[in-house]
């Protein structure tokens, strides 16, 4: 075999993965700017499914930041207990709601449900679920509009490599009459 054809050749593979990596990322974060934008001009149009209008006088749901860490502590209980159902209730349930992974953008509760529930269909697959908050913050806090960033773990033990599937998120939360509930959810 030719040495120099071999290494042409793995740089070419390497080279298409750094590109395709970074492709992913680009389109993350378009996906997301686009989301955000998406929905502050809602906001501000007056869109009344979860989104609330000061301005038209409509009332605001309060919640305390820390109103936000119950939610995410009860969704891990949930999983952590392999009750995608509890998992869900961390979700706004309306037609505002958006799930963004690097392959689609889920666009109901129901359709974010069933793809967990496909997923993860029992105890063994949905192994044990750890949240790492590195940032919950007011992105408008008189519209009581927040953003969790962090990072996820999941670790099945019923895999022989007990295999740790992880990621990052960035979560939108919004006032609710049941409190604070995830609007838009972004994690890859």
């Amino acid at each position: 075999m030719n040495t120099e054809n071999h290494n042409n050749t793995t740089e070419t593979v390497a080279k298409k993965k750094g590109t395709d990596s970074r492709k992913t990322w680009i389109l993350a974060i378009i996906a997301m700017v686009c989301t955000i934008i998406s929905f502050i001009y809602r906001y501000q149009s007056g869109g009344s499914d979860a989104v609330t209008n000061i301005s038209k006088g409509q009332s605001v749901f309060a919640y305390t930041l820390d109103d936000v860490n119950k939610v995410l502590d009860y969704q891990l209980k949930g999983w952590n207990d392999a009750n995608i159902d509890v998992f869900m209730s961390g979700y706004i349930k309306d037609s505002s709601v958006r799930f963004i992974t690097d392959k689609k953008v889920k666009t109901s509760w129901q359709e974010i449900t069933d793809s967990y529930k496909k997923g993860y269909p029992d105890k063994d697959a949905m192994g044990k679920l750890t949240f790492h908050r590195d940032e919950i913050r007011w992105v408008n806090e008189s519209a009581y509009i927040a953003q969790v960033i962090g990072r996820w773990e999941v670790i099945q033990k019923h895999k022989p490599t007990r295999d740790t599937l992880s990621g990052r998120f960035s979560l939108i939360f919004v006032g609710t009459t049941e409190g604070p509930k995830i609007q838009i959810d972004h994690t890859w």
